[in-house]
């Protein structure tokens, strides 16, 4: 999974605009990221046990955008987005109080017209990363791919024995 998240940074970085981030619990039980930018056709597909975790066990492989079926799925575009000072002490003081849902309105659509930027751009400023959309069906991957999602739940399972995890599902 090390390398996907690398090579995902490097092509964002070098473009951040277009990236989406999906994901949402798989039929198998184990949760799906799917990374994907229309405008250049990059994609990237993860299945990891948990997002729970601090350092899920995953595994991953690069896609063909055009094996995924999630042109009709409505998304936001993710990235890193620099914030105002008046809109990071809004954001601190949702989180400080714990609102749920922690932004609304203005805020969200304010924050979502910020344009992602490269990490380089937004090192050592108040920043928000996202979004990551949660889809409650999240086997969006296609016919010809679903022998790599078989092998993919095979070899995280192999994974998850050899690190000496008990799988709970």
């Amino acid at each position: 999974m090390d390398y996907i998240e690398k090579e995902f940074m490097e092509n964002y970085n070098k473009n951040p605009r277009g990236w989406r981030v999906l994901s949402g619990k798989a039929r198998d039980g184990y949760y799906n990221l799917y990374i994907v930018n229309f405008s250049t056709g990059d994609a990237y597909v993860l299945k990891f046990d948990s997002p729970f975790k601090l350092r899920p066990v995953g595994v991953g492989f690069k896609a063909k955008i055009d094996d995924l079926n999630i042109q009709g799925i409505k998304t936001y575009e993710y990235g890193f987005r620099p914030l105002s000072s008046s809109l990071f002490r809004k954001v601190m003081e949702a989180i400080r109080l714990r609102e749920f849902p922690i932004l609304i309105g203005d805020e969200i659509r304010k924050i979502l017209n910020i344009e992602p930027k490269p990490t380089s751009e937004v090192a050592g400023k108040p920043t928000i990363e996202g979004p990551l959309m949660v889809i409650r069906n999240p086997d969006i991957i296609s016919l010809r791919q679903i022998e790599l999602e078989y092998k993919l739940r095979f070899e995280l399972e192999k994974l998850i024995f050899k690190k000496g995890y008990i799988s709970y599902f």
